[in-house]
């Protein structure tokens, strides 16, 4: 369950972090193409740890923990078993 802990808290950091990082971003270079740079980069970022995060494995069942087919749900039960986050 820490792996998925710890997976949940590097998606939600990056969407925190969006709004300190563009105002930043506009500080230093108050250009568009500045900022669409910066908006590109923390796109890919995003991607990246939400795709990290989809792919943690539930402990107990084995499945995706966050994923029941298509869906992406950032529950804090696994979408198969229910086992809660938060579970030992």
């Amino acid at each position: 369950m820490d792996l998925i802990r710890r997976r949940r808290k590097y998606f939600f950091a990056t969407i925190i972090l969006y709004m300190p990082l563009m105002w930043v971003s506009n500080k230093i270079s108050p250009t568009f193409r500045s900022m669409a740079i910066t908006f590109g980069i923390w796109v890919v970022v995003l991607f990246i740890t939400a795709l990290y995060s989809a792919l943690a494995r539930c402990p107990r069942c084995g499945h995706y923990f966050h994923m029941n087919g298509m869906s992406l749900l950032y529950l804090r039960r696994c979408l198969h078993c229910q086992n809660h986050i938060n579970a030992s």
